[in-house]
């Protein structure tokens, strides 16, 4: 009977794996579908001045009235995990509203990622798929003790399919040293098989938006003295980036808190910001997810000011964005952000540019975050992998840098 129960919670999280999978595709997809029309589309037959202006302003009134009329959506990743931490449950009365207003948000050009609003919308479902099942199986079993695993990895899986990092759910089985054999055996089955389950969806559904696996063809990295001594100070330079992220966070923040109660106001002003920073430059705008593969082709063309410009401008949006009530994810921007600046140091110094990009991203992402274990899991398949000893010190050493300042790492969401 043992066997048949983990049989059935196996099952449940094939379910839930495959279902995740075509979720996290179909949200992808639409909003895709939305942005191309928006962005390419409507102003191909329009021929419109200073379109992006224009639609980041309309973007601005959507949000600020999803902002008044739905609430705080969609609420960030760190939120959502700590519901689920403190209930081992995620609400889905209000997915509605999550999705409306981050189709609004990702659509219209903000300087956010998806994660936010799927981490919300694939862990409700599966709360909902959960409680469904337990309806109908009543009595204490494998399936009903452990279904709430198969919710936080279907999470975990989600995100993992946004970044093509599969491994990236594996940081909490590493981060926990507590659980007991039983239960760490049970959550590694469980991650594994509604990992494999989402990604093979996700994959196949893939095909038919010709939507690529990796982020981005970096190349090839390259180690040698001028490398070796550069971490350092490349680490630094990440540490110094992140605490430059969170000051635009505070200033932002004390400038716009007169205007919590009116948020179509507050939005509308984070929509002219967003459109007239993205006139000037347009590669700020979006999570910068495709924005990296022109970036990735086209920095050895461009100048390292330059470079170091877009990557600062793309922290202070993205902060900007969050801080005006255009709600979502982080993680794209950051990562965006510390490629561009990477680049930037590598054309000024005789420094490889890949590991350039690699400890600069890694240990900005880090100290942002607080999560190195994670940042390792998500950068593995992103960057070389010969680079992996560099990016366990850069993802580590900002964390000591934090306890040698007496503080702790804000991480937010």
């Amino acid at each position: 009977m043992k066997l048949l129960g983990v049989g059935n919670l196996l099952l449940y999280s094939i379910i839930i794996g495959g279902i995740t999978g075509l979720l996290t595709w179909c949200f992808l997809a639409v909003v895709s579908f939305t942005t191309h029309l928006i962005w390419t589309d409507i102003p191909n037959m329009m021929n419109m001045k200073f379109w992006t202006v224009l639609v980041c302003l309309v973007g601005g009134i959507l949000v600020g009235l999803c902002q008044k009329y739905f609430g705080n959506y969609p609420r960030t990743m760190d939120d959502v995990l700590a519901e689920f931490k403190s209930t081992n449950r995620i609400d889905y009365s209000s997915l509605y509203k999550s999705v409306i207003t981050a189709i609004c948000v990702l659509s219209f050009g903000a300087s956010l990622g998806p994660e936010a609003a799927l981490v919300g919308i694939v862990g409700g479902l599966a709360t909902w798929a959960g409680d469904a099942i337990k309806s109908f199986v009543k009595k204490r079993t494998v399936l009903n003790e452990h279904g709430d695993l198969v919710i936080e990895y279907s999470v975990e899986a989600a995100v993992g399919m946004i970044f093509r990092a599969p491994l990236f759910g594996a940081s909490s089985l590493l981060e926990n040293k507590n659980m007991s054999k039983r239960i760490k055996w049970m959550k590694t089955l469980v991650y594994v098989v509604t990992t494999i389950a989402g990604f093979v969806v996700f994959l196949l559904l893939s095909k038919i938006d010709n939507r690529q696996f990796s982020l981005a063809d970096f190349g090839a990295a390259s180690v040698g003295m001028n490398e070796m001594i550069a971490v350092i100070p490349l680490v630094l330079l990440g540490v110094l980036l992140a605490n430059l992220y969170k000051l635009f966070g505070h200033i932002l923040h004390k400038i716009l808190k007169l205007l919590e109660p009116y948020k179509i106001i507050k939005a509308v002003i984070g929509g002219l910001v967003l459109g007239t920073i993205g006139t000037l430059l347009p590669i700020t705008l979006f999570s910068g997810e495709h924005e990296l593969t022109t970036l990735a082709a086209e920095w050895a063309h461009t100048s390292a000011y330059v470079l170091l410009l877009v990557g600062i401008v793309k922290l202070f949006l993205t902060e900007f964005c969050l801080v005006s009530g255009w709600r979502g994810g982080h993680i794209f921007p950051i990562i965006f952000a510390g490629v561009s600046i990477g680049y930037g140091i590598a054309i000024l110094f005789p420094i490889d540019p890949v590991t350039s990009i690699t400890i600069v991203t890694t240990a900005l992402s880090s100290a942002v975050l607080g999560k190195p274990i994670a940042v390792i899991l998500l950068f593995v398949l992103i960057f070389p992998l010969k680079l992996i000893l560099l990016m366990v010190a850069a993802a580590y050493l900002p964390m000591y840098i934090v306890k040698l300042k007496g503080g702790a790492p804000e991480v937010s969401g």
